[in-house]
């Protein structure tokens, strides 16, 4: 067989493969059974799944994102206890892992010989957190990919301005709990934008399906826009049907010159509205989520992170370090060294820098996971089975480089703070020895 002959075969089976492992499922045989994939709703906060949990001063809204924290929580508890069982009863120097504990080892050994390079003697001071933070980011960032996260859920009303989409099996006395996607266009799959008459209307229809960020504000008197029982105004500001007209003036009872028309078309038109108003639009709230999607999480463990480095520098080199800051030694030698000015100078930019440290550890840990997840959704969307499962690897590497890039960046963190700067070294040398 010529090398031309073997291109043009392997050349055929990849036109195969792409037309009945991407292009069919995607386009034509999911959709016309009724199941094909969605365009998600992609929304920057957590979505609540239940409002209110602890009511009274210490209201909280359960999202998914945090039922992600606790899941994570729980796989890293499980993971300690069977590292903590495999070696009870054995002494260190006889211990021999396998399987799961010898790759549990491999990975604290690599973090460690790192933390080591980095931070010397003070490794003992550091390495639990980075290490804590690794295993945390690696979980939850792989969680995420576990088939059901982020498509499972509770089914809900649309919300105004959100696609929406009828569901399998629907009628009056048994809902279904699927989503219905029967169009073989992609302007057919992004569902329908709800409407306030919509998401109105889905409510009375189905009560049970009120979006549980809805029923939250309800039970703190918070207003909610197009979802509340008296609905008397619509999109356009015009009562609407079931709002309360008692006040209004009609044709017959207001004299020729103080009629209004248009008020009367629009309350016409706001009624029609409401009357052709869809109530089976619907949408899915998983019940996870991946957790760094919520900027909560980012943010939150680079303020510990931060946090921590003025603490481990203060530790180690005590109120000197406050002089990498508010560089007063260089004030004070300003006479015979006019350059110690620029020094102090550098000291309040390095405030700056640090602050800074918060924003660019929380945006790049979000940034990736939240892109990554948006990416794996779309590529769904438009190839429904064979080309995802390229990019679904591809996060597997990305969870692990984010993860490692965070608790890596603590590691450096932490070195510069507990290094001695800018003539404290004699300083520094007299804290060591006092220790």
């Amino acid at each position: 067989m010529s090398t031309t002959t073997r291109g043009f075969l392997i050349f055929g089976v990849l036109v195969l493969v792409v037309a009945f492992g991407c292009i069919g499922p995607a386009f034509f045989w999911l959709p016309q059974a009724g199941v094909g994939v969605p365009l998600p709703v992609i929304t920057l906060p957590g979505e609540v799944l239940a409002g209110n949990v602890f009511p009274g001063w210490l209201g909280y809204d359960l999202t998914n994102t945090f039922t992600s924290l606790i899941l994570v929580d729980l796989i890293l508890f499980a993971i300690a206890l069977v590292v903590i069982r495999a070696t009870a009863g054995v002494a260190p120097d006889r211990f021999v892992p396998r399987g799961f504990t010898n790759f549990i080892e491999l990975l604290a050994e690599f973090l460690y010989n790192q933390a080591r390079t980095l931070l010397g003697p003070h490794v003992q001071k550091v390495f639990p957190l980075a290490a804590t933070i690794f295993l945390m980011l690696l979980v939850a960032n792989w969680v995420k990919l576990i088939p059901g996260v982020e498509s499972v859920g509770v089914l809900a009303c649309a919300e105004p301005n959100q696609p929406g989409f009828p569901i399998m099996g629907h009628d009056d006395t048994t809902p279904g709990i699927f989503l219905k996607v029967d169009s073989l266009d992609l302007g057919g799959r992004a569902g329908t934008k709800a409407t306030i008459d919509n998401t109105h209307a889905c409510e009375e229809a189905h009560p049970e399906f009120t979006p549980p960020l809805v029923e939250a504000k309800r039970a703190r008197g918070e207003e909610v826009e197009g979802a509340g029982e008296d609905h008397g105004t619509t999109e356009e500001g015009a009562p609407a049907e079931g709002g309360d007209h008692s006040d209004e003036a009609t044709p017959e009872e207001t004299p020729h010159a103080s009629i209004a028309p248009a008020s009367f078309v629009s309350v016409n038109t706001a009624s029609k509205k409401a009357a052709e108003a869809n109530p089976d639009l619907f949408v899915v709230i998983p019940y996870f989520r991946a957790l760094a999607t919520d900027l909560n999480f980012p943010i939150a463990l680079a303020l510990i992170v931060v946090i921590m480095v003025q603490v481990w520098g203060v530790q180690v080199l005590g109120p000197a370090y406050f002089f990498k800051f508010i560089n007063i030694p260089a004030l004070g030698n300003i006479s015979k060294k006019p350059l110690g000015a620029i020094d102090f100078i550098v000291g309040l930019v390095e405030i700056i820098s640090e602050i800074s440290r918060i924003v660019s550890l929380s945006f790049r840990l979000f940034g990736n996971i939240f892109a990554g997840g948006v990416l794996l959704i779309v590529m769904t969307f438009l190839v429904a089975l064979v080309l995802p499962g390229v990019f679904y690897f591809l996060e597997i590497f990305v969870g692990a480089i984010q993860a490692y890039v965070f608790s890596t960046l603590t590691l450096i963190y932490a070195s510069q703070a507990v290094t001695a700067h800018h003539g404290d070294d004699e300083h520094h040398d007299e804290h060591e020895e006092h220790h």
